[in-house]
C-alpha cells in the first residue's frame, strides 16, 4: 500500500473517531462548564496517549520534537487545544448534535484555504470543486432553522473550525516529528491550563461518572484521532487531509439521527449530498507532473526503498550502509539528512517534500 493510500486510511479513521465525539459530548453538555468539559476531553486524550507511549516504548524510527519546534507547538496548543474546544462545547449547547456535526465541515474549508493561500499547497480543479461543494453544504445546513441551528451557535462552531484550520496547517509542518509525542504534548498543554483555570474560577464540574465518560470520549475522539490525523497530514498535506477529515461530520450527523433519535431534516439531507460529492471528487484526484526539488536539510522518519519512484532518500549513512539498506532489507529510521536537487515526474500530493509552484 503506497503512502497516499495509507494516509487516506489513517485520515478516515481519525475522522470516524472524532466524528463520533461531537454528538456524544452534546449529551453531556449540561454536566459542566465549557472550560471544565474541554479540559476533561483533552485530559482523556493525554491519558490515552501516555498509555500508548508506555506500551510502545521509545521510538527509534521517529524524530523527537526539537527546541525550534516549541513555538509552533505552543501556538497550535493554544488555538487547537484550548480555544477551539471551548468554542465547540459552547456551540454544542446552542445547536442540535446533527447540525453542529455538519457545520464542523467548515474546518476543512479553513484548513484548505490556509494551506493553499499561505502554505503553498496546490489543489487541482477537482480539489477546488470539492471545496466549493463542502462550502455549499455548510451554507445549506447553516441556514436551516428547522434543524436546530442558531446564529450564535453557528458562530461558535465556525470559530472552533478556524482554530482547528490553523492548527492543522501548523501540525502539518510538525508532522515530520514523532506524531504521538506531538499529540501528547498538545493534549497535556491544553488540559492542564484549562483544568487549573476551571478549578480556580469555580467552574462547575461533572459528576464522577460523567468525568469517566468524558475522559473515555477524549481518549478516543481526541487522543487517537489527533495521532491518526497527524500521520495523515504527514502523508497527504493539509489541504487534501482536510477533505478526507470532512467525513467526520457525516459520521457525527448519522450517529445523532440513528442513536440519539434526532429529526432528519431536508437541509441535513441536502448538505450531506453536497459534502459527499465533494469528498468523492477529491478521492478520485490523481495529481502528477514534472517538478523540481531544491536542496534541503531536515530530519524525519523515512525509508530507503530501491523501488520507490519518488527517489527522495538515496543518501549514504555514517556507518556506510548504502542507501540505508541493511542485509535484511530496507528499514524505517530517522536522522538528519540532505536531499539532493532532483527533477522528475510521479503522482504526488503537497506533503513535506512537494510544496512547489505549478
Amino acid at each position: 500500500m503506497d503512502h497516499r493510500r495509507q494516509g487516506l486510511l489513517k485520515g478516515l479513521l481519525a475522522a470516524v473517531t472524532f466524528g463520533l465525539s461531537a454528538p456524544l459530548v452534546s449529551t453531556l453538555i449540561s454536566a459542566g462548564s465549557p472550560l471544565a468539559l474541554a479540559g476533561l476531553l483533552y485530559g482523556g486524550s493525554a491519558l490515552a496517549l501516555l498509555t500508548a507511549m508506555a506500551v510502545r516504548g521509545q521510538s527509534t524510527q521517529e524524530s523527537s520534537v526539537k527546541r525550534q519546534d516549541l513555538g509552533m507547538l505552543a501556538l497550535l496548543t493554544l488555538l487547537g487545544g484550548i480555544a477551539a474546544p471551548i468554542c465547540l462545547v459552547s456551540g454544542l449547547a446552542l445547536l442540535s448534535a446533527g447540525s453542529a456535526s455538519l457545520l464542523l465541515n467548515l474546518e476543512a474549508v479553513f484548513t484548505m484555504g490556509i494551506a493553499v493561500l499561505i502554505g503553498r499547497e496546490h489543489l487541482s480543479g477537482k480539489g477546488t470543486a470539492a471545496a466549493a461543494l463542502i462550502i455549499a453544504g455548510a451554507l445549506v445546513i447553516g441556514s436551516g432553522t428547522a434543524s436546530g441551528t442558531t446564529l450564535h451557535g453557528a458562530v461558535f462552531i465556525a470559530l472552533a473550525c478556524l482554530g482547528w484550520g490553523i492548527d492543522n496547517n501548523i501540525s502539518q509542518r510538525l508532522s515530520i516529528r514523532d506524531p504521538m509525542q506531538i499529540a501528547l504534548l498538545k493534549s497535556v498543554g491544553a488540559s492542564v491550563p484549562m483544568m487549573l483555570l476551571a478549578g480556580l474560577t469555580g467552574a462547575r464540574f461533572p459528576t464522577p461518572m460523567e468525568v469517566v465518560v468524558l475522559l473515555a470520549i477524549g481518549g478516543i475522539g481526541y487522543g487517537l484521532s489527533i495521532w491518526l490525523d497527524l500521520l495523515a497530514l504527514r502523508e497527504l498535506g493539509a489541504a487534501r487531509e482536510s477533505v478526507i477529515f470532512a467525513t467526520a461530520p457525516f459520521v457525527g450527523a448519522g450517529f445523532a439521527v440513528l442513536a440519539l433519535k434526532e429529526a432528519l431534516s431536508a437541509n441535513m439531507i441536502a448538505s450531506f449530498v453536497l459534502m459527499v460529492v465533494g469528498v468523492v471528487l477529491l478521492l478520485n484526484e490523481d495529481h502528477a507532473h514534472w517538478h523540481r526539488h531544491d536542496e534541503v536539510w531536515h530530519e524525519h522518519k523515512h525509508l530507503h526503498n530501491p523501488g520507490d519512484q519518488d527517489q527522495h532518500h538515496a543518501h549514504q549513512h555514517p556507518n556506510d550502509e548504502a542507501n540505508g539498506v541493511r542485509t535484511d532489507g530496507p528499514y524505517w529510521h530517522s536522522h538528519p539528512h540532505r536531499h539532493e536537487p532532483i527533477a522528475h515526474a510521479h503522482p504526488h500530493v503537497s506533503d513535506g517534500h512537494h510544496r512547489h509552484q505549478h
